[in-house]
């Protein structure tokens, strides 16, 4: 059996380029105090999954932006995340509203992070919480089998309500597949076609949308000679809007649920 990798593939260890001290000017030197960063994530930050952020490769020519909104690789949001590792961010300077512009209420949550030495991001990277949930509410429409897909993958489903007012709630009525959607027991919930409101919980994502502080280096004087480090990137992160679902048990894109017609009495 294959042994198990801690870390992805795609995230490459750097060293850092250590110089003879000699090359340098050391009278009176003084050192940025770089081990306060790690410090202040090894006690203050969070684990996230940061992931290897890309453009989605099915498109007609390599110049032009003609894209499938069915692609099975990327759900039609034109960005693949894959391989993410575990590691610690500090996150600060929250900022949460919601302006209600013509087209509906649009959210613009953001959030400061500073990430480990070594965690490099770039535009539009997935970052995903790994030990806090959101709260989301939705409307969803009953399908014709068992399993009512979720925009986002559900931890846990806090109540579903029909428009006559009737309740239904997890293990009673409904359990979570693999995926986090909801699956009905037999002879459970609303009629088919009926449309119902829910509200749950699921992890929290963010995209990457600005860099704060990302191009910093220095110099640190070890015994080795004078080493050229770069700091901790900062990035202003906003809540994901690029909803990628993908069947845990496949990899395959999970379908878009049917839409039915309204119902006419």
């Amino acid at each position: 059996m294959a042994k198990k990798r801690s870390t992805p593939p795609s995230w490459k260890p750097r060293t850092n380029k250590v110089l003879p001290a000699s090359n340098f000017n050391n009278t009176g030197r003084v050192n940025l105090r770089v081990q306060d960063f790690d410090r202040l994530l090894q006690q203050k930050g969070v684990r996230v999954n940061v992931y290897r952020s890309m453009f989605c490769p099915n498109v007609k020519s390599i110049d032009g932006s003609e894209h499938d909104i069915e692609c099975p690789l990327c759900s039609g949001s034109q960005f693949i995340d894959l391989d993410p590792i575990v590691t610690l961010a500090f996150l600060n300077t929250q900022s949460n509203e919601n302006p209600e512009l013509p087209e509906g209420i649009h959210g613009t949550d953001i959030i400061y992070a500073t990430f480990a030495r070594g965690i490099e991001l770039q535009y539009m990277t997935l970052i995903e919480l790994c030990d806090f949930d959101d709260v989301y509410f939705q409307r969803i429409q009953r399908q014709s089998g068992q399993t009512d897909k979720l925009k986002y993958r559900a931890s846990c489903i806090n109540v579903v309500v029909t428009g006559d007012g009737t309740r239904y709630y997890q293990d009673n009525d409904f359990n979570l597949d693999q995926n986090g959607n909801i699956k009905w027991k037999i002879g459970k919930g609303p009629s088919e076609h009926v449309i119902y409101s829910i509200h749950y919980q699921m992890k929290k994502q963010f995209r990457a949308i600005k860099s704060q502080h990302v191009e910093r280096y220095t110099q640190l004087q070890t015994s080795e000679g004078i080493e050229m480090v770069k700091l901790p990137e900062q990035w202003i992160l906003q809540k994901d809007y690029l909803v990628e679902r993908k069947d845990l048990g496949t990899g395959d894109a999970l379908s878009e649920d049917q839409i039915y017609d309204p119902v006419t009495s």
